[in-house]
């Protein structure tokens, strides 16, 4: 351990906390995924349970920590980017520890910047998410287990805290009980670690057994079970992507590219899919460092269990382990990759490769920045939001035009536009998404409308190639729900005067119920 770097770790976590919160707190992103925590949690403050009330679409984890920050902090943009912004920022400082623990304070300072860099490019990944909360826990536990393993042996308040912190992983997303599996055998197969096991496995079964008592108290264990169930079948029959594959394809990357500008399309996009290079290449690179007798013998099992961690993150994210995936568990794989060629490469190059790296990392970086750049706030239910200039018009129309308590229907996806204009969803579907969600669940949803029709409608009609563009291996799914979207086509028309489109959703008003028909009595002759 480097002396002083546990400090800065704690230095290069608020920084970036401070930085996010200033330039992305209230900044709107068009994404499909971040109001399905965001509108959930807000249910859950008004006393909704979960899988009970309303349908839950993942493990109850991250709807228990938005609902917390909602409680504390009130109901606000900022309040809703919050925890995804304190798990990038503690995804930056650990990755610094860990490579200031395994290398050098120099090597970690551009380990780290190499990392944020490449993670922010684009605005829209960082947004509430279950995958960023389970990976930063995850992570999080295994620095701990690693700090503890440096103290005294069996310390048990560091590996209560780690278990616990696994533990509560699973509960945001259930496969990253994978990594508590790998440190878990970690801790057994050797001798001298095998009585820490106890204290690790006991944090981890307290934390799962507060979730079950929490959810039983509720009344939604049950609930919880069947919905678990329920996507085990049906996520992965629509979600099912190649690994590093990216939506669209590689090859729309390099469409009319040739000479020169296929070079730099070609470094470009390499950088682009390093969340899928980085997995393999670490895991590679520190065999044979390990191989090769370049780490010290007190470092070994620390490296083994950084290895056996980055393959169980990487498992994780099966059966959809596109890039955009594979970088939510991608910063133990950025760690071991720079720490095993620093091992591995001559200074010289290896400082070389750090400056190309860095100068690429900002490059990307600096894409999240610039889009900044025109920006400009507009007030909301939910605080001032800093939207890009373009779609300021139509935010502000769909401001004026929706107000908070109205009902609206957003489909298929997008429920971020529920917490935006703070309107209420009479269905109890947070999105539905066809091809993943059956008949069964439009009849419910259809239903639940016809009982209480919505004032407003957001609706995308969205073509069967953008579906398959997203979804490449549903071909031999539905990309529609036929029953509900012709109720939905008869029942709302098209705002006029002006038409109001946001992030793609055409804005409809409910039509006006024609008036019973008078009947006079008529008198018998």
């Amino acid at each position: 351990m480097k002396k002083g770097s546990g400090r800065l770790a704690i230095l290069v976590f608020f920084f970036v906390v401070i930085v996010l919160l200033a330039f992305h707190g209230n900044r709107v992103v068009a994404t499909n995924d971040e109001g399905m925590i965001l509108e959930p949690a807000q249910r859950m403050l008004s006393g909704a349970r979960p899988y009970v009330d309303f349908f839950g679409y993942m493990s109850p984890g991250s709807y228990w920590l938005q609902a917390i920050v909602f409680r504390l902090f009130g109901i606000s943009l900022w309040a809703g980017r919050l925890i995804v912004i304190l798990d990038f920022s503690a995804q930056c400082a650990l990755v610094f520890w860990l490579v200031a623990r395994l290398a050098s304070l120099r090597l970690a300072a551009v380990t780290a910047l190499i990392f944020a860099g490449f993670q922010i490019a684009d605005p829209t990944f960082l947004t509430a998410q279950h995958r960023w909360d389970s990976a930063t826990l995850a992570l999080a536990g295994l620095c701990v287990l690693i700090h503890s393993s440096e103290g005294s042996p069996g310390t048990c308040p560091p590996l209560l805290i780690s278990g616990a912190l696994m533990g509560f992983a699973a509960w945001c997303t259930p496969a990253l009980a994978l990594v508590g599996g790998a440190a878990g055998i970690w801790l057994l197969i050797d001798s001298s670690r095998r009585k820490q096991l106890i204290s690790w496995t006991s944090g981890v079964l307290a934390v799962s057994m507060a979730a079950v008592i929490c959810l039983a108290m509720n009344g939604c264990l049950l609930a919880f079970l069947k919905q678990m169930t329920w996507l085990k079948t049906n996520y992965s029959s629509v979600n099912i992507m190649p690994y590093g594959a990216i939506v669209g394809g590689y090859q729309a990357l390099f469409a009319g590219a040739s000479g020169f500008e296929l070079a730099i399309r070609g470094i470009l996009v390499s950088c682009l899919a390093l969340p899928a290079i980085l997995p393999i290449a670490g895991v590679i690179f520190a065999a044979i460092a390990m191989w090769r007798g370049k780490i010290p013998a007190e470092d070994r099992p620390v490296w083994a269990l950084l290895s056996f961690a980055s393959i169980a993150f990487t498992l994780t994210v099966f059966p959809r382990a596109d890039v955009m995936h594979l970088a939510f568990v991608a910063a133990l794989p950025y760690v071991l990759t720079a720490v095993a060629m620093s091992h591995l490469m001559p200074a010289r190059a290896g400082g070389a490769l750090a400056c190309v790296m860095l100068v690429l990392a900002s490059v990307f970086g600096a894409n999240f920045f610039n889009g900044l750049r025109g920006t400009l706030l507009v007030p909301s239910p939910v605080g001032n939001l800093r939207v890009a200039s373009d779609a300021v018009p139509e935010v502000q129309k769909w401001v004026a035009e929706v107000h908070p308590g109205d009902s609206m229907f957003v489909y298929p996806y997008m429920p971020l536009q529920y917490f935006l204009t703070q309107t209420r969803n009479p269905t109890q579907f947070s999105f539905l998404a066809p091809g993943m969600m059956t008949n069964r669940e439009e009849s419910v949803a259809l239903a639940e409308l016809q009982a209480d029709p919505p004032t407003w409608l957001a609706y995308l009609k969205l073509p069967r190639e953008e579906f398959l563009r997203v979804f490449p291996n549903a071909s031999n799914l539905s990309s529609s729900f036929p029953a509900l979207e012709n109720w939905l086509e008869d029942n709302y028309q098209p705002v006029e005067n002006p038409p109001v489109t946001v992030f793609g959703y055409q804005l409809r008003r409910r039509l006006p119920r024609p008036s019973a028909l008078s009947t006079k009595s008529v008198k018998p002759l």
